[in-house]
């Protein structure tokens, strides 16, 4: 019969082996994560799982199966595995650091320790099972050799005990107190201690990673847009000097002085003020009223300004209207723009009185909605919507939460 801490140390053993049979699989399914920390997940994981079954299979040939052969072997790897992990565990540390293993005295420190225990450990094996003789009273020979095991696994403990108090303040205060754990605690607890901080760890890199993916396409996006929206309005600049070459020159000039204050801010990947993205749409259409006169009225309705969101957000929905709508041979185009608090946030509406579009064009106003509305729900979650207007035209809404 088994006693309640043979049950306790069964029931650790099996929840390390779940773990780290589930830590493997998070790691191959993570295709996110840099591959470097998905290749040291899969391999301490792996240690984790042969340490753990082999002294499980190890207790077995014990208790069941009387297996001394089998013992020995489970034994011996047991070892080779424990010592395994103190590697492991350095390199750890020393990557939560950002230290390069190459040029750190303490990794070469510690694959010295490691190397002299694993010559240890085989050869304690092969004097027990090949070249030892016994002795005349019948007992056996002194393990002198696994006792350098010992000595150079605890120095390596110590070793790394030292290395997480002189680093204490580059490591997470859960880091410390789980290595801490690690390196103090039996050796069931251990092991979990670890593979929860490797869970917590692959959870947490797995969201930055993430949130940098999100961060280089949002930055992407307002590249794409940047230059879509200068490219227009020096467009409408270039038609406008054969009309009017005064007003060109009027234009030009604002528009210098509107890029020598702004350009920062249409280049942010970040959300800004409305009321700057206001003056970035105005100064749009100051060009545009300009070029077309009595065929482009714009009123605006904004009392409500506070709030964020991303840059070049209203201004290309306000161009995609100028864009659809303003023709020689149609009426004149009204464009207005609402902004006014709702439940749980802000709402901006475009509403035009052009002929509206069709869905399927892949034409640039149209790539610039789908721009708008992947930054909106990346950058703060926002929606944007677009229906017919009653009477003719369209209505854009965005939701900013």
């Amino acid at each position: 019969m088994m006693d309640w801490t043979t049950y306790f140390s069964a029931v650790i053993d099996m929840t390390t082996l779940l773990l780290g049979v589930l830590g493997i699989l998070i790691a191959f399914l993570l295709r996110d994560t840099e591959n470097e920390w998905r290749q040291f997940c899969i391999v301490f994981f792996s240690v984790m799982i042969s340490k753990t079954a082999v002294d499980l299979l190890g207790q077995f040939a014990d208790m069941y199966w009387n297996n001394i052969p089998l013992q020995t072997a489970c034994d011996f790897l047991g070892i080779l595995f424990s010592s395994t992990i103190i590697p492991l565990i350095t390199l750890y540390i020393l990557r939560c650091c950002s230290q390069e293993p190459r040029k750190s005295f303490l990794w070469k420190l510690i694959l010295i320790l490691w190397g002299l225990s694993v010559a240890a450990a085989v050869g304690d094996l092969l004097e027990r099972t090949l070249f030892a003789a016994p002795t005349q009273d019948g007992t056996e020979h002194k393990r002198w050799l696994i006792l350098v095991y010992l000595l150079c696994t605890a120095i390596s403990l110590i070793v790394c005990f030292v290395a997480v108090i002189r680093r204490r303040k580059q490591l997470s205060k859960l880091h410390i107190i789980l290595i801490l754990v690690y390196l103090l605690a039996p050796v069931p607890l251990m092991l979990l201690a670890m593979e929860l901080m490797l869970f917590i760890d692959q959870g947490k890199r797995y969201l930055r990673q993430k949130e940098e993916i999100a961060n280089q396409k949002v930055s992407l996006a307002v590249l794409q847009m940047r230059p879509h929206f200068i490219y227009n309005t020096m467009t409408s600049i270039y038609y406008l000097i054969e009309q009017d070459a005064a007003k060109a020159q009027r234009v030009t000039l604002n528009f210098t002085n509107y890029l020598r204050k702004n350009f920062t801010t249409i280049a942010k990947a970040r959300t800004i003020p409305f009321t700057e993205e206001l003056e970035h749409t105005k100064a749009y259409l100051s060009v545009e009223q300009v070029r077309f006169e009595d065929k482009l009225f714009v009123e605006f309705d904004t009392d409500y300004t506070d709030f964020r969101l991303p840059p070049l957000t209203m201004q290309p929905i306000v161009e995609n209207a100028v864009k659809h709508g303003v023709d020689p041979d149609l009426d004149p185009l009204y464009i207005t723009v609402r902004t006014r608090e709702v439940k749980q946030g802000a709402e901006i509406t475009v509403e035009d009185t052009g002929p509206g579009f069709s869905r399927n064009d892949n034409n640039e106003p149209h790539f610039a909605l789908g721009n708008i509305r992947e930054r909106l729900e990346m950058m703060c979650k926002g929606t944007l919507t677009i229906s017919e207007r009653d009477g003719g035209g369209t209505v854009v809404k965005i939701f900013i939460p």
